[in-house]
């Protein structure tokens, strides 16, 4: 029986997960391929215009989270309120203005990602520390959390983790709260399940298995990914179960960064002292850091006699070991470029077709369309396999 509700809980929680992926997926490229279209248009002059600026505005100063969070907002809100009113939407209806939202954020935070993503010192340093957390705990186990054997479905814990490590992938803030979202779902639907013989699961049971999948996962930059969601994700779409889910995973990861031995059961002596020396190292190294700062020599001024610093090592380290990224970060960091080869024209010249309705096709176009599709899907197999066999 337990087999029989394990199997059960992965299938649905795959299931729904790739169907919601896939269709999310799709509407998402459908809806932001239309929008770049409207803005093409010449009554979108003043839109673009506007849009333009507030992008460049961005680029002067240095970065400062809680300040360009706020500009965000209150410029979505103007430009929201702008689409409204505007000629382009006239008589559109609500889900027509929602996707136009949708795909204006994306557009402007794909841009000033570089700009907006891990550029707070605070959330780097957080990042390290937790990274150090997650090995430290490579002992966890679910007992350790309480968490009861009905609760302990690897196969959905696994699929879980998976999604919730596929934020850091993603530049536009709702593609990664979606990833963070499903990893919650399948949770979700993990307790649902296995309650369906007991009392309805609540958050009591919810927070300690959202605990060990993040542990386990051991997500990249997973402070980063979650703070950039928060100050950057439109705030009217950051409510109800966006909202809620998304305040669970943050309250997950503090408790992970302020975990002491006591906050868990049954540890070893050993395991409490490798949980608990992860902060008083971390303590001792920001001591020791900051005492070597103060003690390192001033760099030579302009000008000064270089002979009498020490010589270079005779051998350099070794290079790093080549990573190789998946064809889905790839396709994500495309994406900008994409977008910048759409205002420059280039895009349009490459593929004459891309912003052609139906009706705009003729039956003397079809071999030329037919001869790009051909081309465009061997350059996609060749370019997926050889990027999966170098993965390997």
């Amino acid at each position: 029986a337990a087999m029989d509700t394990a199997t059960t809980t992965s299938t649905t929680s795959s299931t729904t997960t790739s169907n919601t992926n896939s269709t999310a997926t799709t509407n998402a490229e459908m809806t932001f391929a239309s929008f770049l279209e409207k803005m093409r248009k010449p009554a979108a002059s003043d839109l673009v215009s506007a849009i333009k600026h507030f992008i460049a505005a961005f680029h002067t100063g240095t970065p400062d989270p809680a300040r360009d969070s706020r500009r965000l907002q209150d410029f979505l809100r103007t430009t929201e309120a702008a689409f409204r009113a505007h000629i382009l939407w006239r008589n559109a209806s609500a889900d027509d203005l929602e996707a136009a939202g949708e795909a204006l954020e994306k557009y402007i935070m794909t841009k000033l990602y570089p700009l907006t993503f891990a550029v707070s010192p605070d959330d780097t340093r957080r990042d390290a520390a937790i990274a150090r957390k997650f090995q430290a705990l490579a002992f966890l186990k679910p007992e350790h959390l309480d968490i009861p054997p009905e609760h302990r479905v690897e196969a959905s814990w696994l699929l879980a983790q998976k999604e919730l490590c596929k934020c850091d992938s993603y530049k536009a803030p709702r593609d990664k709260l979606v990833c963070a979202l499903n990893c919650c779902r399948i949770i979700s639907n993990l307790l649902r399940v296995a309650a369906e013989q007991g009392a309805p699961p609540g958050a009591d049971d919810f927070f300690p298995v959202l605990v060990y999948v993040v542990v386990r996962a051991a997500p990249p930059r997973i402070v980063s990914n979650l703070e950039f969601i928060a100050r950057f994700r439109a705030e009217n779409r950051l409510v109800s179960e966006a909202e809620y889910f998304l305040t669970n995973l943050m309250s997950a990861v503090h408790f992970i960064e302020t975990m002491r031995s006591e906050a868990l059961t049954s540890l070893s002596e050993d395991e409490k002292h490798v949980l608990d020396s992860v902060d008083d190292d971390a303590e001792t190294n920001e001591s020791a850091n900051d005492a070597v700062d103060a003690a390192a020599p001033a760099p030579p001024a302009p000008g000064a006699n270089v002979a009498a610093l020490p010589p270079a090592p005779a051998r350099l380290p070794p290079a790093p070991a080549a990573t190789y990224k998946t064809v889905a970060q790839l396709y994500n960091e495309g994406e900008a470029l994409v977008v910048a080869a759409e205002e420059s024209g280039e895009l349009l010249s490459a593929h004459p077709f891309l912003y052609y309705a139906p009706e705009d096709l003729l039956l003397s176009d079809v071999p030329r369309l037919l001869a790009a599709y051909k081309e465009t899907a061997l350059k996609l197999e060749a370019l997926t396999r050889a990027i999966s066999s170098g993965s390997r």
